[in-house]
């Protein structure tokens, strides 16, 4: 689930009530009579005439489509001046099809917008198994993955609509920028992940053993080129498991956090801030700490700016 500007964007898995069908076919077979017990003819329009098709064969078949259908919902959020409910709008896959490409059973774990074209990528993992897929602004669902290819995390353009990635093809990782069908390659370096895209800078993280060493950017382009310079923005060690959360605020700060700690990087400095709900989170500009903690039973929600 996802928010943008003043819409909600969601998907609602459920299980397919016509997983299978019964369809009718009809098949039929050409007859060709045998030459020795057909008599034979001088017109060469009488020959060519002699096979014929038999009747239609009638029959039945099973078809077997996907045991989920996946749905796209869009929710439109009033002004906090308004009563007006939200409208949630089914967006419908064209072709309907779409909604059976997500596999079943399938976890949606990675998902982004691109605000200025309304595309949406999202990969969808199953087992070992991956699916990378893009929704056009039609609802259109296709796939982008290439062979063996893992998708661990991905970023969008808030200019150009630009998608990076950090793509794992055996034991080649890269960090890769896709526009328009076409890839570039941003860093061949297999400690960089992409950390985000804020104000025209690509932000990445150079990890070793699970540490973030180094904070590099270079610049978002309309057109990106292979291996562009990277700049070192800043140095140093902060705690970074797969389990671990990051983002670019708007002021260019890099936040990364976990449920206890936020690590603040921000003019070169790198700052701390203990973290007092049961669950923590940022907001997606960095400008606010959300805490969730419980009390009985129910759950207390606060918001404070997320200052150093």
């Amino acid at each position: 689930m996802v928010a943008r500007s003043k819409y909600l964007a969601r998907f609602y898995a459920k299980k397919n009530p016509n997983e299978v069908t019964t369809v009718k076919v009809y098949s039929s077979q050409t007859i060709t009579p045998n030459p020795s017990r057909e008599p034979k003819t001088e017109d060469p329009n009488q020959a060519k005439n002699a096979t014929q098709e038999a009747p239609l064969e009638q029959r039945y078949e099973k078809r077997y489509g996907s045991p989920q259908l996946t749905e796209l919902y869009s929710l439109e959020l009033p002004n906090s001046d308004e009563d007006d409910e939200p409208n949630d709008r089914l967006n419908s896959f064209d072709p309907p099809s779409g909604c059976e490409e997500i596999s079943a059973g399938g976890k949606l774990e990675k998902f982004v917008v691109a605000t200025s074209t309304n595309l949406m990528y999202l990969t969808v993992t199953k087992g070992s198994t991956q699916q990378f897929m893009k929704i056009d602004v039609n609802k259109k669902v296709s796939t982008l993955s290439k062979a063996r290819e893992f998708i661990e995390n991905m970023a969008i353009s808030d200019r150009y609509a630009t998608l990076y990635i950090d793509s794992k093809v055996g034991t080649i990782e890269q960090v890769v920028a896709l526009n328009d069908g076409e890839r570039q390659v941003i860093s061949k370096n297999t400690n960089d992940r992409i950390l985000g895209v804020r104000q025209g800078k690509v932000y990445l993280a150079e990890i070793e053993n699970d540490e973030l060493v180094k904070i590099k950017t270079t610049a978002d382009l309309e057109r990106m080129k292979e291996n562009p310079t990277l700049k070192t923005e800043w140095e140093g060690s902060i705690p970074y498991p797969k389990t671990i959360c990051a983002l670019i605020g708007v002021e260019g700060q890099v936040i990364v956090y976990d449920n206890q700690t936020a690590h603040i990087v921000s003019d070169r400095q790198l700052t701390e801030v203990k973290l007092q709900g049961d669950e923590n989170y940022v907001s997606a500009d960095g400008v606010e700490l959300i805490q969730l903690s419980k009390v009985g039973t129910s759950t207390l929600v606060e918001l404070q700016p997320l200052k150093p």
